[in-house]
């Protein structure tokens, strides 16, 4: 996606919209989305190089507000990992980031900013033994969680890892061995956090949930929801829309019509799970890396609105 491409996609409607984003990045600048919640949408961006920073801002209300990115006391040499949500029962919100000089350091820098104090402020340490953070990151009901990960690669997942706002404390979910695929995400699903793995064996590409429950003593634990055949474990889901799942694809290489490697497609799709049906919701494509603009769009929406305000 090029640099100046920001959309805004209506469902109800079948809208599509090319917004003007609030800040000017520049040739040798960029932006991506941090997070989306109450309407709001947190950026991390830079308009030269290494001279990143943070943005707030809202379609509807166009009012924006620039945050200082903590990252860059730490340079290159940190791995970063954000986090975006409103504050429950609030108009305010939070931005969590934490990062680690290596994988094998001990010690997370975790910090905190909070739209009540304009500012941000060290709270809480990370729990000892974190070795990997997955960027994914979920909000619900006050809390954020992660995905932590283990192992020779530090791909295989170890834990679920939950930081309470309201508590200021973190705590951590051990992850089943049944739930250890190949590709893991987490999301919400029926007002809950769900875990989401992906893997393929002799049968085919297998997919499954696990929610995030409670059981009689009170502990948190994963609970395996449901497991249905997927068709490709290159999709990672973003969201549910009523019981159905979203599937993005962001890919650069060869596919089905675009064959030609400078190409980058973006495909957006539907995924019954119930009835095990696939649908394009939409499907498009940037020629890479000389013109970002779009060349081709079809766009046959159903189920995406309320995901950004318009």
């Amino acid at each position: 996606m090029g640099s100046d491409s920001l959309y805004i996609v209506n469902a109800a409607s079948g809208e599509e919209v090319n917004v003007q984003h609030p800040f000017g990045v520049g040739i040798n600048g960029w932006f991506r989305i941090v997070g989306v919640s109450n309407g709001n949408i947190c950026f991390k961006f830079s308009r030269e190089r290494d001279d990143t920073r943070l943005l707030v801002w809202n379609p509807t209300t166009q009012c924006s507000r620039e945050i200082s990115d903590p990252h860059r006391d730490h340079g290159r040499s940190f791995f970063p990992v954000y986090g975006f949500s409103h504050v429950p029962n609030s108009n305010a919100y939070t931005v969590i980031h934490m990062c680690k000089r290596d994988i094998a350091d001990a010690y997370v820098f975790f910090s905190r900013y909070c739209s009540r104090r304009s500012t941000w402020f060290h709270c809480v340490d990370c729990l000892p033994g974190v070795e990997k953070i997955d960027p994914n990151s979920v909000f619900n009901n006050g809390h954020a969680y992660w995905i932590t990960g283990t192992g020779d690669s530090y791909a295989t997942p170890k834990s679920v890892l939950c930081y309470s706002v309201e508590d200021e404390s973190f705590s951590e979910v051990s992850i089943p061995v049944g739930a250890i695929y190949t590709i893991h995400n987490l999301l919400t699903h029926k007002e809950k956090v769900a875990f989401l793995a992906h893997t393929h064996n002799e049968f085919g590409y297998i997919a499954a949930i696990w929610h995030l429950n409670e059981d009689a003593n009170g502990n948190r634990i994963l609970e395996q929801y449901c497991r249905f055949a997927s068709r490709s474990i290159r999709e990672n889901p973003i969201l549910f829309v009523d019981e159905n799942l979203l599937l993005l694809v962001n890919n650069s290489k060869e596919r089905d019509l675009f064959v030609n490697y400078r190409y980058r497609e973006l495909v957006l799709t539907e995924y019954d799970i119930e009835h095990g049906t696939r649908n394009l919701l939409v499907r498009r494509a940037w020629r890479y890396p000389e013109t970002p603009h779009p060349i081709t769009v079809r766009s046959t929406l159903k189920y995406f609105a309320g995901m950004f305000p318009v």
